[in-house]
């Protein structure tokens, strides 16, 4: 969890993560997309605040499918 202030995401942030994910975002999308990131980003955020106490890691998982 890092201590440092919440920053809104922009346009121009939008801009960048679209082009590392090879997106090709218009400009009015950008716009109407920054919204609902940083609203997804705010509920990682208070996610993060959630004292988990001595709660140890998963560190494993078997995804494999079994018949029960």
């Amino acid at each position: 969890m890092s201590d440092t202030e919440a920053k809104s995401i922009g346009s121009g942030d939008v801009s960048a993560l679209a082009k590392a994910a090879r997106l090709d975002l218009p400009e009015a999308r950008r716009e109407a997309v920054a919204p609902a990131l940083d609203g997804i980003l705010q509920l990682f955020d208070a996610l993060d605040a959630v004292d988990v106490g001595e709660t140890p890691p998963t560190n494993s998982f078997d995804a494999r499918w079994r018949d029960v």
